[in-house]
């Protein structure tokens, strides 16, 4: 099972740099799906890129309204077919597990929020093959997630190559 980050999410939905691969691997695996926090996420990464980006990183309007109609089809579909709902985001005793992740990271809550919910959605207890696998393009969130025993496929930039690498 692959839990999608929204770095990694975006360069499906949207052409930059590293969405080949990030798509190949995405269209390749049967069993993805994302939290509803790293949905808005991608949305907002997609509004970014429409309004508020240089024009080589623009997405046109057709582009932003076909990518975010994709996006919240196959999160829509993907959803449903999860055994278990995601974390229970207004808890009161989420947000402050939270807090601690992001503090001890210093990520934002947002990936705090995505690694506490790996490590304990309904596929937390599974292990080797079975293991749910953190996809994303963002080392700080991919080292943060190793470090809680995540197994984590990332996406970066090899300068040396010209070539996004999975890491």
């Amino acid at each position: 099972m692959n839990c999608f980050d929204a770095s990694a999410l975006v360069k499906v939905y949207a052409d930059e740099v590293g969405s080949s691969e990030v798509r190949q691997y995405f269209r390749s695996e049967s069993s993805n799906y994302t939290t509803l926090i790293c949905y808005f996420e991608t949305l907002t990464a997609l509004k970014m890129k429409r309004f508020y980006r240089k024009p080589r990183d623009n997405l046109t309007d057709d582009e932003y309204h076909k990518a975010a109609s994709e996006l919240s089809a196959w999160f829509s579909l993907s959803s449903k077919n999860l055994a278990a709902p995601d974390l229970d985001l207004v808890d009161s005793k989420t947000f402050p597990k939270v807090q601690s992740l992001a503090r001890k990271y210093s990520l934002d809550l947002s990936d705090a929020f995505q690694i506490l919910s790996v490590k304990t959605n309904f596929a937390s207890v599974m292990s080797g093959g079975s293991q749910t696998v953190l996809v994303t393009a963002d080392k700080d969130l991919a080292a943060a997630a190793r470090s809680e025993f995540i197994k984590v496929r990332e996406y970066q930039y090899d300068k040396a190559t010209s070539r996004f690498v999975v890491l």
